[in-house]
């Protein structure tokens, strides 16, 4: 998932002007508010996976914490090919059976077709143990045979199709929830460069 992260400083022209004429100020200044305004992000959209209630444009969701898995892979790299970038990555895999592997983080921001799980031999002969297929989200997450089957006669028998599922939006919404503290940080930092350098 890739989100641009647009900064208005919301300070005045000649502000930045004054900044711009210190040597090596744009290095000095730029470089520590591009890591720390991705670090503010980081923070708000690993509250996002640890159950606190977020909004996103698809309504107020809660991502109950589980193992922490996903909010520990929440990562900030800065700089990132250059030093007036970084960028924001969380990637968290999981396989079960001869399922395809998923990227649940991905299914939780963007959401996910129609899927048709496949299950092993083991779980279909109706071992509870290993009937585990983790897609995250709703009524329709498997794991350890529970909420996607019913025990029938010493049987089991397996939801054929998982339906589609609304991505949850969770890196987004945690990016337009730290606007405004990047916003106040940026302010405070061009203040302080400002006066530090007696500019």
């Amino acid at each position: 998932m890739a989100y641009r992260l647009p900064v208005n400083l919301g300070i005045s022209t000649t502000s930045l002007e004054r900044i711009a004429q210190a040597e090596q100020a744009v290095d000095q200044f730029f470089v520590p508010l591009i890591a720390d305004s991705l670090h503010l992000v980081k923070e708000q959209a690993v509250q996002n996976l640890s159950g606190v209630p977020f909004t996103s444009e698809t309504g107020t969701h809660t991502i109950q914490k589980r193992t922490g898995r996903g909010a520990a892979s929440v990562q900030v790299q800065a700089p990132y090919g250059s030093p007036f970038r970084g960028r924001l990555f969380a990637s968290a895999k999981t396989r079960y059976g001869s399922n395809p592997e998923y990227d649940y983080l991905a299914i939780l921001e963007y959401g996910h077709d129609g899927i048709k799980p496949k299950y092993t031999p083991t779980a279909r002969r109706g071992f509870v143990s290993k009937a585990r297929l983790t897609i995250p989200g709703g009524d329709h997450q498997l794991v350890h045979g529970e909420n996607g089957f019913r025990g029938i006669t010493g049987r089991y028998t397996f939801v054929r199709e998982i339906p589609p599922m609304a991505g949850k939006y969770w890196m987004k919404s945690a990016l337009e929830s730290s606007q405004d503290k990047i916003q106040v940080h940026a302010e405070e930092m061009a203040s302080r460069f400002i006066e530090e350098r007696g500019l």
